[in-house]
């Protein structure tokens, strides 16, 4: 008995580490395969991001009665999550394979699935915000820790002179199907709210888990082009033989290895870099001025309905469906600043839109807010992470992917804390302009506006002069 359960383990770990460890790509095929899975797993992320965020955690959190300040800070947990990723880069700039790492953060998005049903446990809301905070928290952790090694991961998956064609390609299928499923969400949340929001949120974690089932298994099925150590002839070595080539390589680098001070050192040193993280850190401060507490006003303060707002993103986004990949060949033509510039000029015209909706407004402007909104961000993301691959080269672009990240993801949760502390100081002292009342949310939107501006000019000024040294390795067969 004990002879069969042991030869069992032994196949079970033998499958994994073929799954997990030696899964190269080997021919065209197997990148195009392993390009249309990442599709479908990250479609499944954007989706659990969006369950896990926005006007659903707003409505979770307010009915476990968080303040609209409160709810704003927390939602912006994810970016001081990823300062974890600064304490992790002399780890993950060791590792060879990116993959077991990403599947497993990604596996521990199931806690977004378990917030949504703190609202059946028998505590009291103090003790319910405490266990959304821990969990939220926690998940964006893994979520940050592993989504730089994911981003360097497609990227060596997709040649260079094709980005724009597939993300855009990609960001249209995400959208298309997150958007569906926010819908009837939404709807969902309407049905029940009046009576049993509670089975809502019941339903809305059910189907996190399934999502975070099926990125798992989307992301293990792809192929991974980093290798390991390498033989005399060139071909890759695991289990002992990649064991005895570690110690061989940590006795001859010794006391060489790079530790957190000099990687920063490096990174800072280099000019391409300075410049991505500046561009990032303008782009965060205008978004998380204003972003964070944009859920709960349209919820608390405009009285949307939810049904009414993803019903109206649905179609925006169908629209988004259609304009990004105009935006990804423009990009791969053009350059991916150039069109970035412009996304993000529309995106500081939609903040602008926001700042200037109020509630006998607030049907109209939400609606061309929506068509802003989905216009700018058809490329605002592609194009970020575009310019930092552009500006990124060689093995020290998933350290400073990290780096970044991390850097601008704690500039973000401070940005919100600023945000919060100003909207509580508005809310206690009320503005009144011509007669009229301002709200706290309006004046956040409005700096935002004005910061995001401030960034489009920074890329005509100092992004868009680089020159650009393309990376020839990534997309290519080298076995």
């Amino acid at each position: 008995m004990s002879c069969g359960l042991h030869y069992t383990n032994q196949y079970l770990l033998a499958k994994l580490r073929r799954i997990y460890f030696m899964a190269l790509p080997e021919s065209k095929e197997d990148y195009k395969k392993s390009r249309v899975n990442f599709t479908i797993g990250d479609s499944a992320a954007q989706t659990i991001g969006q369950l896990a965020g926005g006007a659903f955690i707003a409505s979770l959190m307010t009915y476990c009665k968080i303040s609209d300040a409160n709810i704003g800070i927390i939602t912006s947990l994810a970016s001081l999550a990823a300062l974890a990723q600064i304490f992790l880069i002399q780890f993950m700039g060791r590792i060879k394979k990116y993959k077991f790492l990403v599947c497993f953060t990604s596996l521990q998005r199931i806690l977004f699935s378990a917030i949504y049903f703190i609202p059946f446990l028998d505590i009291s809301n103090k003790w319910k915000a405490i266990a959304i905070i821990f969990l939220y928290f926690i998940g964006q952790v893994f979520v940050q820790v592993g989504t730089p090694a994911s981003q360097d991961w497609i990227a060596s998956l997709v040649p260079s002179r094709l980005r724009g064609k597939y993300f855009s390609i990609k960001d249209s299928i995400a959208v298309f199907i997150v958007s569906g499923v926010m819908l009837i969400a939404g709807m969902i949340l309407d049905y029940f709210k009046a009576s049993a929001i509670r089975t809502g949120f019941l339903i809305v974690g059910v189907l996190i888990f399934i999502l975070v089932i099926i990125n798992v298994v989307a992301m293990s099925k792809m192929k991974e082009p980093r290798v390991s150590y390498l033989n005399e002839e060139g071909k890759e070595m695991h289990g002992r033989l990649a064991k005895k080539a570690k110690e061989m390589e940590s006795d001859t680098e010794g006391n060489k290895s790079n530790n957190l001070f000099s990687e920063l050192t490096h990174a800072f040193r280099n000019n391409k870099f300075r410049k991505a993280l500046i561009l990032q850190s303008l782009y965060i401060t205008g978004f998380y001025i204003s972003a964070p507490f944009v859920a709960s006003y349209q919820v608390n303060i405009l009285k949307l309905p939810y049904t009414f707002m993803m019903l109206v993103g649905f179609i925006c986004n169908l629209y988004r469906i259609y304009i990004t990949p105009k935006f990804g060949r423009m990009a791969d033509k053009y350059g991916m600043a150039k069109i970035l510039r412009y996304s993000l000029t529309i995106l500081a015209l939609n903040i602008l839109v926001i700042a200037l909706t109020v509630p006998g407004n607030a049907y109209p402007f939400f609606i061309f807010g929506a068509v802003l909104s989905s216009t700018a961000w058809a490329f605002v993301g592609i194009g970020l992470f575009g310019v930092q691959l552009d500006f990124f080269q060689g093995e020290k672009r998933m350290i400073w992917l990290s780096l970044v990240s991390s850097i601008s993801g704690v500039l973000g949760f401070l940005v919100s804390i600023v945000g919060g502390k100003i909207l509580n100081v508005l809310e206690a002292n009320p503005v009144i302009i011509g007669g009229k009342f301002i709200y706290a949310q309006q004046i956040l939107n409005g700096l935002g506006f004005l910061i995001l501006i401030g960034s489009a000019i920074y890329i005509k000024v100092k992004i868009e002069t680089e020159k650009i040294d393309s990376n020839r390795k990534d997309g290519r067969v080298t076995v």
